[in-house]
């Protein structure tokens, strides 16, 4: 009797394997994302952020401090889209160079807008998506040192 997986889980090249990897390390920082979320780690993390923008050099004003510019369903949505192309980008670079390039600039690109909210009159709380690069990135090299090919 024929197994009815066999074709399912039989790769026949390297963009198998490569979409594969993708899926699995997408799912697995999506995954984290909503459980951090759920455990309430991204509240903790955006009272750290009001409380570093509430002091020196930005002085973020208490009703400034009260708005969000970004709800939960954004947040996800954007985590989303980094997810999907950094775990792609991430792992279609072959060496440990390109791979620390890309983490470091997406997570200060990333970065950068929760500080400059400070501008916009509220805060943008981009805790998730720094996490969804960092854990692309983590995956990846994870991936890249044990899902070797001769």
């Amino acid at each position: 009797m024929k197994n009815p997986l066999a074709g399912i889980l039989h790769l026949k090249n390297r963009t198998d394997h490569l979409l594969l990897r993708w899926a699995g390390l997408s799912f697995a920082v999506l995954v984290l994302i909503v459980i951090l979320t759920a455990a309430g780690a991204m509240e903790y993390l955006e009272l750290e952020q009001i409380r570093f923008l509430g002091g020196s050099p930005f002085y973020i004003g208490a009703e400034e401090a009260q708005i969000s510019l970004l709800g939960p369903a954004g947040t996800f949505a954007l985590c989303l889209g980094v997810t999907f192309y950094l775990a792609l980008v991430m792992l279609r670079e072959r060496h440990f160079s390109g791979r620390l390039q890309v983490g470091i600039l997406s997570v200060v690109a990333l970065a950068l807008p929760g500080i400059l909210c400070v501008l916009w009159g509220g805060v943008l709380n981009m805790a998730a998506p720094v996490i969804c690069a960092l854990a692309c990135w983590l995956g990846a090299e994870i991936l890249h040192l044990f899902c070797r090919r001769p």
